[in-house]
């Protein structure tokens, strides 16, 4: 995706100073490679003699100039040849007699499908497949986010925040109408005069720059949370549970969207859900959101699970909660400490609930605040677990080395393609400029002798730091995994938390953490172009499904900050999903969705990676794909260069 001069300009001006993020291990190698797509033998075993030209276009008939993956396959064959268009077309040498189908799939258009029979020998053949544009696609036909803020709007902004925090409304009130006479439009202005207006008391006016703020954004995550908590103060609990499922479709990993989801959902006597948003909302924002165990707890008793109620708001207290809810929470206990009959669910939601409107204006969360750009440490709190469960720990890691193993064994190369959301944000997560982008995405990971393993990525195939914004490259996501691998599991002290749950499903909590004196061999980050690698080590916490032993999510965090190369802070979340390959025995899992937040260099950033469309070619099937075509790294030469690859024993 082309750049604009300024952000040329600027990179020039900081070539040697720019961070490059390794999300992988520094062993990588290089392999040669071609623009067409694979070889592919005709099904019928004929010799292969034609050369197949795919050209793509838009539905006004001009060429496709983006980046299009175009997989062709023979009808009687599982072989696959996949190659990316150049110019708008992809080119497949060496093609046999017989039907082909041919799949091209972009981002922000629909997948295209069209059949090509080849009847004869032919020197050179053409066929022609138009793209036609995805309305539902949030990618639209530009990837390039809103613009940044101007400076002196993003000053006041900031200011009013401010005031806001050191509940000076006056001045909060001075800094929002300026920036409000700057820009009247702007989603984040109107969100903010909005939050003034509610610390004023004037719910109608907040209401009103809510609804504007959302009319001019609707994906404005904060703006929804802000008017499911007005109209919940109203009594309209279903209404604002509608707003509140639209945050959560915008920001998954909201904490704050799921604790509300949690009391709105309790306020109906949906306490089944209330119960799930509230264990969500803990698993998300771990101390951050303690006041969701408020009607956790108050949804296990009407389950009539009073044991586990009494060790929620147990921890509840011991969080230190606001004097109100602390009364609430005490109150039930004693409630709960007098019952020495069991009994109706029923009666024990009678028994705990109190009038709303002497209550819920106390509950968490009903004042909208502005949430920290960061996400909570991995140990700043533990999710729950079940009571009384002994780990069968080494069980456990064995069995997720087995799926490591197997899938390094398997694995010749990885296609996906993948999304990425860039945002620079401020201390309070408002975007201050935003890109959206796409690749295609190819991994490979082998071994290649014994004790030696070996990772190379591919982003529209390239390596070229400045297919990523800011030429800060996040790389490694699908390797991860590896520190449950025999060659790293030393490096690392792993603990049995117990057994907690992820989306649903039952899941043993491992903690991790890299051992004093041991380096990280996983993990490194990059300072100036051709300086030296730094060891990065990592904490972390991950979850392994009960019955596959497959890792299913990730979460890690910097053992310590690194002021030396000006990262002081970073959290990485990825969430892994099953892919079913043909004539594969079991599902791989694979990378799905990754969060990155990083403090560098002054800048607060936060990326969304999306995987999605993943092929695999396996050396077992002789399935095969096209090396992608090398360029040269615009910031770090040493990604054009072989380098060793590192022993991975102790």
């Amino acid at each position: 995706m082309g750049k604009s001069v300024s952000t040329r300009r600027r990179i020039l001006m900081f070539l040697y100073s720019v961070l490059i993020l390794f999300l992988s291990f520094p062993a990588q190698r290089t392999r040669a490679v071609q623009r067409s797509g694979g070889q592919a033998q005709s099904g019928s075993g004929q010799s292969a003699i034609t050369r197949l030209i795919v050209n793509v276009r838009e539905e006004s008939g001009a060429s496709f100039d983006g980046l299009a993956s175009v997989t062709l396959q023979h009808l009687d064959s599982p072989d696959l040849s996949t190659g990316t268009t150049m110019g708008g077309q992809a080119i497949f040498d060496g093609l046999g007699p017989g039907e082909y189908t041919i799949t091209v799939t972009a981002a922000g258009y629909l997948k295209a499908i069209e059949r090509v029979n080849f009847t004869h020998a032919s020197e050179s053949e053409q066929a022609y497949i138009t793209l036609k544009r995805d309305s539902g696609s949030s990618m639209g036909s530009s990837l390039q986010g809103p613009p940044a803020l101007s400076p002196k709007l993003r000053k006041e902004l900031g200011k009013a925040v401010e005031a806001l925090q050191a509940n000076k409304l006056g001045e909060a009130q001075n800094h929002i109408d300026t920036a409000y006479r700057l820009a009247p439009g702007n989603p984040e202005v109107n969100y903010i005069r909005g939050l003034l207006a509610d610390r004023q008391g004037n719910l109608a006016s907040a209401q009103v720059s809510w609804e504007k703020t959302v009319s001019l954004d609707p994906k404005h995550s904060l703006a929804l949370q802000a008017l499911a908590t007005i109209l919940a103060r109203k009594g309209d609990y279903a209404a604002g549970q509608g707003y509140l499922e639209r945050a959560v479709q915008v920001d998954p990993n909201s904490w704050r969207a799921h604790e509300l989801l949690s009391i709105v959902c309790f306020r109906q006597a949906n306490y089944p859900e209330a119960v799930r948003y509230a264990e969500r909302s803990l698993e998300l924002g771990k101390n951050l959101a303690n006041g969701a165990r408020l009607p956790l707890a108050e949804s296990l008793v009407a389950l009539n699970h009073t044991a586990s109620a009494k060790e929620v708001l147990h921890a509840f207290l011991n969080a230190n909660p606001p004097e109100a809810q602390a009364a609430i929470a005490n109150k039930l206990l004693q409630q709960l400490s007098i019952t020495a009959l069991p009994r109706p669910a029923a009666t024990l939601a009678n028994l705990v609930a109190v009038p709303e409107t002497a209550s819920f204006a106390d509950l968490p969360l009903l004042k909208p605040e502005l949430p920290k750009w960061l996400p909570a440490n991995v140990d700043e709190f533990q999710p729950a677990v079940e009571p009384g469960l002994s780990c069968p720990f080494e069980e456990i890691l064995d069995g997720a080395a087995s799926h490591v193993r197997e899938f390094i064994k398997s694995v010749d190369r990885i296609t996906a393609t993948e999304f990425l959301d860039h945002q620079v944000v401020n201390d309070w997560g408002f975007a201050t400029r935003e890109e959206k982008r796409s690749f295609n995405y190819v991994v490979s990971i082998s071994e290649v002798r014994p004790g030696y393993l070996s990772v190379e990525e591919y982003r529209n195939g390239t390596r070229d730091l400045d297919v990523f914004p800011d030429s800060i490259a996040t790389t490694g996501l699908p390797a991860a995994v590896l520190v449950f691998h025999p060659y790293y599991r030393e490096d690392y002290e792993m603990r049995c938390e117990g057994l907690g749950r992820w989306k649903g499903r039952r899941a043993w909590q491992i903690h991790f953490a890299q051992k004093p004196g041991k380096p990280s061999r996983l993990r490194g980050h990059r300072g100036a172009v051709g300086g030296p690698l730094t060891p990065i080590a990592l904490k972390g916490r991950a979850w392994i499904e009960e019955n596959t032993q497959q890792v299913v999510r990730i979460e890690t965090d910097l053992q310590v900050p690194l002021p030396e190369i000006k990262l002081l802070a970073e959290h990485m979340d990825i969430e892994y999903g099953p892919v079913t390959f043909r004539n594969q025995k079991e599902e791989m899992w694979l990378p799905a969705t990754a969060d990155i937040y990083f403090d560098l260099r002054g800048r607060h950033i936060r990326r969304k990676n999306t995987f999605s469309n993943y092929l695999l070619f396996s050396v077992n099937e002789k399935q095969s794909i096209s090396p992608p075509k090398e360029s040269k790294a615009a910031e770090d030469p040493s990604a054009s260069v072989p380098a060793p690859s590192r022993p991975l024993g102790n």
